[in-house]
């Protein structure tokens, strides 16, 4: 069939991307163009000399038909956008009264209408995500002017949001702080940067009752719509902060406690050692020497019976020596006090050795600290944290070998205690009714250094003391 023409279409209907067709007065296609043939998918030239509504029976009542009527009827041009169920896509639809009939442009804009949709549902889904999140998160110019403020941030602040869009950002600051406030913005907006944290990690907020308040604040920059935005995200830990002073006051305060206990532990040990010694452990020579006049005297005089108690009598009191000068050890580390740390540690290992000879107990000291003194108290603490750490190694963890090293400088001491043992359960720091590690700890506190516990390069468990001098300004 031939195309019916009210007159000769130019070339450029053939070529121009726009579906196009004209309608006579009895609604049949005299024209149509191959870009409309494509778009409602029919053969070329199907469509010609034939009645558009019976073609289409699914438009009839659509507004695709009102529209076309309206235009035919009043003589004026209509436009509208539909869409059309059948061929799934989203019509554009530019309608011309003709002579007779109507003159039809209509363009697919289905793309423009999916791309429409994608960002309703993305702004959508960004709103959710924004509304639902803890974080209060606000959106203003480069000027600081609020543009969003999200059910978050109306609950940190108790600003409602209708009251705060349009104001500046600087109202949510303590009033001392917005001057910078407004400088560090405007650098930051003019800056490369996209995000960064605002203050030193913290940043104080105002609520609306006027309670301050600790933020920590991360901040954006990015342009829409050729415009520059920031963001800033903000969450409140205030609670956080306030519960981070009492623990750390508490952590102070029981750091002087135990370097006073410490203190008046080393005092006390010092002068309990002291009687001991001049003392009973006097005394104790004193009945010793006695007893061995006595037998010495009675030699020839005694019952079998009675030399063997005297025997066993000196036995007795030689014990009880050997466990006093055990106890004198135990309380006041012998060398400490006179020739230092690396000294007093090589006495001590060396005896306990001599003890429990199956097990390789040693002390390795880098030449370059065998006469250095530190502090001491300091001294003090490291020697009783491997005194313990050396007790827990041949008590618990089946080791055959024992190693401390003492390394260091006049400014900082290292010392480590490892073994080849069992290992340390991860929770041994913490475990009920289990305080060593806890006293090594609060023992180093008490002094300025730490103590680690973990296991050793090769296994075992491995407990060791660091401090480092503070400088004084």
């Amino acid at each position: 069939m031939e195309k019916l023409l009210t007159g000769p279409p130019s070339s450029i209907l053939e070529s121009i991307t726009d579906g196009y067709y004209l309608l006579n007065e009895h609604w049949c296609f005299s024209y149509i163009n191959p870009q409309a043939e494509v778009m409602l998918r029919r053969p070329p030239g199907s469509l010609l000399g034939t009645n558009i509504w019976e073609q289409f029976p699914d438009a009839v009542g659509t507004v695709f038909q009102l529209e076309s009527q309206r235009a035919l009827a009043q003589g004026k041009k209509t436009s509208f956008e539909t869409w059309y169920e059948s061929l799934q896509i989203w019509l554009s639809v530019d309608v011309y009264p003709a002579n007779p009939g109507l003159t039809v442009y209509v363009r697919d804009v289905t793309e423009r209408y999916e791309a429409a949709q994608r960002l309703r549902e993305e702004r959508e889904m960004l709103a959710a995500i924004v509304n639902s999140t803890a974080d209060a998160i606000i959106t203003t110019d480069v000027q600081g002017r609020i543009q969003t403020f999200s059910p978050a941030a109306e609950r940190v602040f108790r600003r409602p949001q209708e009251r705060m869009l349009g104001q500046n950002l600087a109202a949510l600051l303590p009033e001392r702080f917005r001057a910078a406030h407004q400088q560090h913005l405007h650098q930051f907006s003019q800056s490369n940067e996209t995000h960064r944290m605002m203050g030193l990690g913290l940043v104080k907020g105002l609520r609306s009752d006027g309670q301050e308040l600790d933020l920590e604040v991360t901040i954006s920059q990015l342009t829409v719509q050729k415009q520059k935005v920031l963001i800033a995200n903000l969450r409140d830990v205030t609670q956080r902060v306030r519960a981070d002073a009492v623990f750390e006051q508490s952590r102070t305060q029981l750091s002087e406690l135990t370097h006073k206990l410490m203190t008046q532990e080393k005092t006390l040990v010092k002068g309990l050692a002291q009687a001991l010694h001049d003392q009973l452990g006097q005394t104790m020579a004193a009945i010793r020497m006695a007893h061995e006049t006595i037998v010495t005297l009675q030699a020839d005089q005694v019952a079998p019976g009675v030399h063997k108690l005297q025997a066993q009598l000196g036995a007795l009191i030689s014990q009880a020596i050997r466990e006093l000068r055990q106890v004198l050890t135990d309380l006041r580390p012998p060398l400490l006090d006179e020739h230092g740390l690396a000294a007093a540690l090589d006495n001590e290992l060396r005896n306990r050795s001599l003890k429990v000879p199956q097990i390789d107990i040693s002390v390795h000291v880098q030449p370059q600290v065998a006469q250095v003194r530190w502090p001491p108290e300091v001294e003090y603490a490291a020697f009783m944290v491997a005194r313990e750490a050396v007790e827990n190694a041949l008590r618990h963890s089946g080791a055959t070998t024992v190693a401390a090293r003492l390394a260091g400088s006049a400014l900082c001491l290292v010392l480590e205690v490892g073994d080849n043992g069992m290992g340390m359960p991860a929770d041994a720091t913490v475990k009920p009714g289990h305080l060593g590690i806890l006293g090594m700890q609060a023992r180093a506190h008490a002094v300025g250094a730490g103590v680690t516990v973990d296991s050793g390069a090769t296994g075992g468990t491995r407990v060791c003391f660091t401090w480092q001098s503070t400088p004084l300004l």
